[in-house]
């Protein structure tokens, strides 16, 4: 159950670089984000995001929760690697493709770290995919409303997506 104190989540839409395709978080991703929000001195969480491709629509519906075997701190958090990439291996057999990361951050309003931002193009050069970039979400720790950093990373820059709600085409 949600923490916060607004209806049930709906689907969220981002607007993706240089194209018409639309990035949209489903409910159930949305969810898992909300649940591991910092807003009682708990350390960062993050996982991985799961997509459908479904042109011009990129559908994330499946994303991870942090692992116990996760090192997790205020304001750091290093996943287990080696379980990541069984899972990335697990929901690519079951038709889903990774397309980044989500973590959260001590802050309402929150923005990459330098080393947010150093870790998504060192994983986007390093690993092997057709994509042209990954997509990395950072959680704020608001109560009264999810708030969501998102943005597109290639080997060399970022973009942060604008959000587009459902009176935009």
């Amino acid at each position: 159950m949600p923490r916060m104190h607004e209806r049930a989540l709906n689907a969220r839409l981002f607007a993706l670089p240089d194209s018409e395709q639309r990035l949209i978080f489903m409910p159930a991703a949305l969810e898992t984000f909300s649940k591991y929000r910092q807003t009682r001195g708990e350390p960062e969480g993050g996982g991985l995001l799961f997509a459908q491709f479904e042109f011009p629509t990129v559908r994330i519906s499946i994303v991870t929760a942090p692992h116990r075997t996760d090192g997790r701190w205020k304001t750091l958090f290093i996943p287990n690697r080696i379980l990541q990439r069984r899972a990335i291996k697990g929901q690519f057999k079951k038709g889903d493709h990774f397309v980044g990361e989500w973590h959260t951050h001590p802050e309402p309003n929150p923005t990459p770290s330098g080393l947010d931002l150093a870790s998504m193009r060192d994983a986007f050069v390093k690993s092997s995919h057709e994509l042209n970039y990954f997509i990395m979400v950072i959680v704020g720790n608001r109560l009264d409303r999810l708030v969501l950093w998102v943005s597109a990373h290639d080997g060399s820059h970022f973009e942060r997506l604008p959000e587009l709600y459902e009176n935009q085409k």
